[in-house]
């Protein structure tokens, strides 16, 4: 019987779940074994993951049974939920509540470590009361601090910027597309100097592993991952750059922008959640850095760097986008 202490990861195979998994395993597996959950433990990603060390497990979210199974004798969780997954708000807050309730009664506890936003409907004036990914996590938040004092005083939320890697997982709704002449452009309702505050998910990784290495120093904090950000056309540039292809900003109104998602057959709360969603990315800067959250630069290993956008645009495989 192993003496370590037990983490679970739900959404192992995921943007961050896969990340944090690995890093745990390689910089903090002298305190802790991993449990990896995901819906389908023989996909190569999972298979990967037990090459590593990771105990890997079965469990979906709308089975109470199996993530109680999943969770128990957790000494700490790293949680997320995925609204993109379904297009549903009411699916991925039921989803979650079911983590939360059943986190707050193991008894061996000692960390909670949730993947969140903040609040969207806050931002600028309150004009954006329609950024589903946004709302349902400030939902889950308010059931978690409401319901759950006591795993609420043990949480640790993070929040991780936009991922670099949005643009070749949601190339529609966040990316470059290819025009009609073969260039491509980046077509959002912003000026094109707005900077984003954006990040390498692989990043997530070592942002949560180091949240669960601090423990109580992390206790009722939001944790915010970002690298330098810089603006759109320049990153346009970069990438256009590095790949030798040719591409332009355009700003657009946010009718032409809910127009162009319309038009790949996105339901209609999707396509207005997404146009928010992007209207709103201009005000997350000021937001991020406001002082009220732990900057990931703060407690950075040493010897670790933040990727930057020129890193991962020469390490990703931008076929599947660009059609090469």
């Amino acid at each position: 019987m192993t003496d370590k202490k037990l983490v679970v990861v739900l959404g192992a195979t995921g943007a961050q779940g896969g990340p944090t998994t690995r890093y745990i395993l390689k910089h903090l597996s002298h305190t802790y074994r991993v449990r990896a959950v995901t819906r389908d433990p023989t996909k190569p990603f999972a298979q990967a993951l037990s090459k590593c060390g990771a105990e890997v497990i079965s469990a979906d979210y709308d089975i109470p049974d199996s993530i109680e199974a999943a969770l128990s004798g957790a000494h700490a969780i790293f949680a997320i939920t995925n609204f993109w997954e379904q297009n549903s708000l009411d699916i991925e807050v039921a989803q979650a509540k079911t983590i939360n309730r059943i986190a707050s009664k193991l008894p061996h506890l000692e960390h909670y470590i949730l993947s969140s936003l903040p609040d969207g409907r806050a931002l600028a004036g309150r004009q954006f009361q329609n950024i589903l990914p946004y709302n349902a996590k400030a939902l889950i938040r308010h059931d978690l601090a409401e319901n759950y004092p006591s795993l609420w005083k043990k949480t640790t939320e993070v929040f991780v910027a936009f991922y670099f890697q949005n643009w070749v997982k949601y190339p529609m709704v966040l990316g470059p597309y290819k025009a009609p002449d073969k260039s491509f452009a980046l077509s959002m309702p912003y000026p094109g100097d707005t900077r984003v505050p954006c990040s390498d998910a692989e990043d997530t990784g070592m942002a949560i592993g180091e949240v669960l290495r601090g423990g109580k120093k992390f206790f009722g904090r939001q944790v915010v991952l970002f690298g330098e950000p810089i603006p759109e056309e320049e990153r346009l540039k970069i990438w256009a750059d590095e790949l030798g292809i040719k591409a332009r900003f355009e700003q657009v109104s946010s009718e032409q922008h809910a127009k162009r998602l319309s038009s790949y057959g996105l339901p209609p709360d999707t396509v207005v959640a997404s146009t928010e969603l992007v209207e709103a990315l201009p005000y997350e800067e000021s937001m991020l850095t406001s002082g009220r959250h732990v900057q990931t630069k703060e407690y950075l290993p040493d010897g670790y760097n933040l990727a930057t956008w020129v890193d991962y645009v020469r390490k990703e495989d931008w076929s599947p986008l660009i059609g090469a």
